[in-house]
């Protein structure tokens, strides 16, 4: 999504202090399993109640720093307008200046966590119009989270919380960062990248390092041109593989290279590096231990064949 690449924390957080009315609010130490639903274009999508009311429904960005919304949302909520952003937010496709909002709380599956401001995003709405919104890492950020696209569920748990037994974990040490992105280290046909997990992203994006180094140029085996409709910069796209994250392993993707703003604002852009959208993402369960800097991944167990129980 545009909101992916996220707010400089930094710049609003003298609003974020004086707004913020009360810290995080749980409901006990219980898992708050909540459903989730795939559009057609593949963007995970959950229910949120803000200040009491809704629901409305929300895409699951594990790479947007703030939560948005759109402007009808805005103005069915009376949301106060505070003034202009410090500085711009830095979309997909560049800084962009925005109005900042006063927000509050924002419930899933019946736990809170404090949103004390927001910013109105109404263009990337036109591509999920199933979306109100864009869930971000403020409030992610609060629960350890159990991300199950294949069983369409998230679970939510206290913070520091680890993924149950008896699954097939791998876990991946998330590079440690103010803003919480989730930078994990990958390896693609052998060669080391820095990946951000975008479950808001559905599709996998690489960068020009990463591009050049597998050989990717126009007009060569299988690259054919693509456009990023979100920011409408051109693209390369083509299949790769093996992409490898410790012991999850995709054989083959279709993805897109391009140089996007994004990754320069992330500090992806000096060497390879990738945008691992949930075209991939959806294939796995993710845990996202925020207050432990990790993220677990693990594949889900293979159904049983026809004919294969013992006589």
């Amino acid at each position: 999504m545009d909101a992916r690449s996220g707010v400089n924390f930094r710049a609003f957080s003298r609003f974020a202090t004086a707004l913020l009315a009360g810290g995080f609010a749980a409901t006990g130490a219980l898992a708050s399993d909540v459903p989730l639903t795939l559009t057609d274009r593949g963007f995970p999508i959950v229910e949120v109640a803000i200040n009491g009311a809704g629901p409305f429904p929300m895409v699951l960005d594990t790479a947007a720093g703030i939560t948005t919304v759109t402007t009808p949302v805005k103005d069915e909520l009376g949301l106060a307008n505070i003034g202009r952003m410090p500085q711009p937010v830095q979309l997909a496709g560049g800084p962009q200046a925005v109005d900042l909002y006063v927000m509050g709380q924002v419930t899933l599956g019946g736990r809170s966590a404090p949103a004390p401001i927001t910013i109105v995003l109404d263009a990337p709405m036109k591509y999920v119009r199933e979306a109100r919104g864009i869930l971000g890492m403020n409030v992610l950020s609060h629960f350890s989270l159990d991300i199950d696209q294949p069983g369409k569920r998230i679970v939510l748990y206290e913070p520091g919380a680890l993924p149950a037994s008896g699954s097939d974990w791998s876990m991946l040490p998330v590079a440690k960062r103010w803003d919480h992105f989730l930078v994990v280290d990958a390896v693609v046909n052998g060669i080391a990248v820095k990946a951000v997990i975008d479950t808001g992203a559905n599709e996998t994006i690489l960068n020009g390092k990463l591009r050049d180094a597998l050989g990717i140029v126009e007009g060569g085996p299988g690259v054919t041109a693509g456009n990023l409709a979100l920011t409408d910069t051109q693209s390369l796209k083509a299949t790769i593989g093996p992409i490898t994250l410790d012991r999850t392993t995709w054989d083959t993707l279709k993805v897109q290279a391009a140089d996007l703003p994004l990754f320069k604002a992330l500090g992806v852009s000096e060497a390879p590096g990738m945008i691992l959208g949930n075209d991939a993402l959806k294939q796995v369960r993710l845990f996202v231990d925020y207050a432990g800097d990790k993220i677990y991944l693990t594949r889900p167990a293979a159904p049983a064949l026809i004919g294969s129980e013992a006589p």
